[in-house]
């Protein structure tokens, strides 16, 4: 197990953007969530009170995340269209009225577990400020969200039939993961990393990213971690941002940060 907590590249601007997301986040899960999901969920309601907890949790996860099959078919759940498998995984009255293109932006500012959405923020936090910083707010916010959304779709594809909600922002943040990997790859990373003891050292950003990706592949079915969007997420940012790495504006801000490194460089003694 490796566990970036932090990466040792000094940033020029405040990541308003980056922080602005977080915010975000935390107060979907916070005050917009049904608190069953603040609680780890419900799986077994044993009172008429945790029976209507868990029946609004579910209708909102249903609502509000995306479903493979809602996408593929452009049909809602609540129509029962043909094209959505394992029927006995499904709510017996699914939200009405649900926008199916508005889900696949929503449902990356959902979470299911407060530790699901610690992990995604510290991860947020790690990658995502230093790459705001060299793109640029809106050129980073842009990749965040589109390229989230195109992860997402990476999940669908592969899993075209499956009526089972996906949520998180793991695959907004994987896109800016793959981004920091292009423009940050001799970076480093402090990473907690669990060999007979636990151990907190400097990774190279290039192993810790690439570690990361591999085990994508490898990851327990049985987890229920969209492995996909993740994967797909990577491929995406990296792409994406040797697209914009030759904007002008980005380009520049890469010549002034050159240049900040090699002043702190001669300033040393």
């Amino acid at each position: 197990m490796a566990l970036p907590i932090r990466d040792d590249e000094p940033t020029r601007r405040v990541p308003w953007i980056t922080l602005t997301l977080i915010a975000l986040n935390v107060f979907v899960f916070l005050f917009l969530q049904p608190s069953a999901f603040q609680g780890g969920g419900i799986d077994r309601p044993e009172s008429q009170g945790r029976y209507w907890r868990a029946q609004e949790q579910e209708d909102f996860l249903y609502r509000w995340g995306t479903v493979a099959c809602e996408v593929t078919t452009g049909e809602t759940l609540a129509s029962r269209p043909e094209g959505c498998h394992d029927r006995k995984d499904q709510p017996d009255q699914p939200p009405q009225g649900k926008s199916i293109a508005l889900a696949l932006l929503t449902a990356m500012f959902l979470h299911g577990s407060i530790d699901h959405l610690a992990g995604n923020m510290l991860f947020l936090w790690v990658f995502g400020s230093a790459v705001e910083d060299r793109l640029g707010r809106l050129n980073y916010l842009g990749l965040y969200l589109l390229g989230g959304m195109v992860a997402t779709l990476g999940y669908v594809a592969l899993n075209s039939t499956s009526p089972v909600p996906l949520l998180g922002a793991s695959g907004a943040i994987a896109v800016a993961m793959g981004a920091y990997l292009v423009l940050l790859p001799r970076g480093r990373i402090l990473t907690i990393v669990a060999t007979a003891a636990f151990q907190v050292v400097y990774v190279p950003a290039v192993v810790v990213l690439l570690l990361f990706f591999v085990t994508q592949f490898i990851t327990d079915p049985s987890e229920n971690i969209a492995t996909e969007a993740h994967a797909a997420g990577m491929i995406v940012g990296f792409l994406a941002t040797l697209v914009l790495a030759r904007i002008p504006a980005v380009r520049q801000r890469r010549r002034e940060e050159s240049a900040d490194a090699e002043l702190r460089a001669g300033a040393a003694f």
